[in-house]
């Protein structure tokens, strides 16, 4: 190298070139990529296969599962669309929701649709709290 021409880092031996650094790097970065994926695989995987037990839920009674869930089977729901049906459809209005004329059946499959709506969240915000730790 002449002591009249400027330096140049791609010709000079010591240092390594900005080309190879930023291989260097892409792959570094693609292996973290790649082990995250794995990891986040393994998690969803362990999540899918987890055994739910009565007993986290705490508010039923212990060999009192079937009856327990038949009874929630029957009554939340109703219990739900009529709640919906008072405050939303007839806004709060004793009046208005008297005069509404549906039936059991339509009131409970419209309850049911609720809480399955708020079980399915339940779940999924489970699953991300379970994916983030």
């Amino acid at each position: 190298m002449n002591a009249n021409e400027p330096f140049d880092a791609r010709t000079s031996s010591t240092k390594p070139s900005s080309s190879r650094i930023f291989e260097s790097a892409r792959k570094i970065r693609l292996e973290k990529q790649r082990l995250k994926k794995e990891r986040t695989r393994d998690k969803l995987a362990e999540f899918m296969n987890a055994d739910v037990h009565d007993s986290e839920f705490g508010i039923i009674p212990e060999g009192y599962g079937g009856i327990t869930y038949f009874t929630f089977f029957i009554f939340a729901p109703w219990i739900a669309g009529t709640l919906f049906m008072f405050l939303y459809v007839s806004e709060g209005s004793v009046e208005t929701f008297t005069a509404l004329e549906s039936n059991i059946m339509f009131t409970w499959v419209i309850g049911y649709e609720i809480l399955a709506a708020i079980i399915l969240l339940v779940i999924f915000k489970k699953l991300i709290v379970y994916l983030l730790r």
